[in-house]
């Protein structure tokens, strides 16, 4: 199927979609409370949405969930663009547990931070910021909980940084049968690489300690280039900046190289807020902001413009070759029949971004045991209005998720894609492995949800 047959058969799809779905929908709100996301487009209608206060009422609400044969989904934030978090409207009875109020640091020492899992990462970077040190790298994105951030496998840029899982040194698991384990690298070792990023199909992570470093300083130089050129020099660039990060706009030779380097503590302070990420596209001149680590690292806020992102994790020997053909398909997309005036009608724009990060050994992390690079396609909406479904898909899922699968990608677990156990499985060595922990560790599918089925072929 051609390039315009398949936007075609899609367009159709996604009307017929748009259709149906309020009904069905409406029925389950009828009965149950409506929970959304961030930007409202993944929606589930648990029994009962409770934010529990101490890791006793947890315990004491996965038991009884048991007892009933329950499902229960945890919630922090809600940023995530799959359904990872959603409770199933085909389990009426669901609980959805929102850990909010579990978000206080436990103990700092000089090298690691507990906390409540449920802890908001911008929280705890202004905790420790507070006390003389940071986490080492950090996502773009700082409203997420410490739980959800890991267990999606939230990364940063680095090629010698891992992802925000690999800072986990131990973690406390509640098991779908109420009891509660400590696992680290020495105990219960199978479950602490299973469940650094365990997308919340092992059970629930309360209590969490990280690894951390005496606070920094990065100075961060967003750098307007000609896209042509970037490819060009990307090799040299890659070899000389450690936390190197690119973007560009498709159709158009705009690009922008945007750097993090380390800076002395005592420099003073050009405040990186509050601009985000997505503001300093197609510029003019360089932006230069020096500030404490996570501000050069994180967005101050997420809600400025709405959008949907995938993500796909290829491995570092296979980037040129995906990203090429993936602007390849993107230029042919826009110059097909009604895509380019769809795109003005919904004022949207599109966005692609690359950043890299080093090998680990969590067995679910996209990074599993290879260094790479990680393809981000984004469709801009406004502040009210996030990028149109059928154009991301359009893009995303005919274009880069397409071409990713060849090369042996991996989507990120908490971004949009369409992946299943088919071309999952071949990908990630620990796949099995991972499907009997899980059943052993929840045999009564507490927490496995629509998207997990989907995912591990269940």
């Amino acid at each position: 199927m051609d390039i315009q047959k398949k936007f075609n058969a899609f367009t159709f799809l996604a009307a017929v979609l748009f259709i149906l779905l309020p009904s069905s929908s409406s029925t389950a709100s009828a009965l149950n409370t409506e929970w959304t996301d961030w930007d409202g487009r993944q929606i589930c209608y648990p029994s009962k949405y409770l934010q529990p206060k101490t890791e006793a009422e947890v315990v004491n609400i996965v038991k009884e969930a048991s007892a009933n044969n329950q499902q229960v989904k945890v919630v922090g934030s809600g940023h995530s663009f799959s359904s990872i978090t959603l409770t199933s409207n085909d389990r009426p009875s669901a609980i959805l547990l929102n850990l909010d109020n579990l978000n206080k640091v436990i103990e700092v020492s000089s090298k690691s931070v507990t906390v409540q899992s449920g802890i908001r990462v911008y929280e705890l970077n202004s905790a420790l910021l507070k006390r003389g040190y940071a986490l080492e790298n950090t996502g773009a994105i700082a409203r997420q909980s410490v739980a959800g951030a890991t267990q999606t496998g939230t990364h940063g840029t680095g090629k010698n940084l891992g992802s925000m899982s690999t800072q986990i040194l131990q973690f406390k698991l509640l098991l779908a049968n109420g009891t509660l384990i400590s696992v680290n690298s020495n105990k219960n070792s199978d479950i602490f690489y299973a469940g650094r990023v365990g997308l919340g199909a092992l059970g629930i992570m309360l209590e969490t300690t990280l690894r951390i470093v005496p606070r920094f300083k990065l100075k961060r130089t967003a750098m307007p280039y000609s896209l042509k050129q970037l490819l060009v020099d990307l090799p040299m660039l890659y070899e000389k900046y450690e936390r190197l990060q690119w973007y560009y706009t498709p159709f158009t030779d705009n690009a922008t190289l945007l750097l993090r380097e380390l800076v002395p503590i005592d420099t003073p302070i050009i405040p990186c807020w509050p601009k985000t990420l997505l503001e300093i596209r197609n510029l003019d001149s360089n932006i230069t902001c020096i500030d404490w680590s996570f501000k050069a690292l994180c967005h101050e806020a997420d809600d400025k413009i709405k959008y949907t992102e995938m993500e796909y994790f290829v491995d570092l020997d296979q980037a040129d070759t995906v990203v090429k053909q993936f602007m390849e398909y993107q230029l042919a997309l826009k110059d097909t029949a009604g895509m380019k005036c769809h795109m003005e009608a919904h004022r949207c724009n599109l966005f692609t971004g690359l950043r890299y990060a080093q090998k680990d050994l969590n067995w679910m992390s996209p990074m599993y045991k290879r260094d790479i690079a990680v393809i981000s396609n984004i469709v801009l909406g406004t502040s009210d209005v996030t990028g149109p479904p059928e154009i991301f898909q359009a893009f995303s899922r005919y274009g880069l998720e397409n071409i990713a699968t060849k090369y042996g990608g991996r989507p990120h677990w908490g971004k949009q894609n369409w992946a299943n156990e088919t071309v999952l499985r071949p990908v990630y060595p620990k796949f099995d492995d991972f499907l009997n922990m899980r059943m052993q560790l929840d045999p009564k599918n507490m927490f496995l949800n629509k998207y997990l089925k989907r995912v591990l072929g269940l």
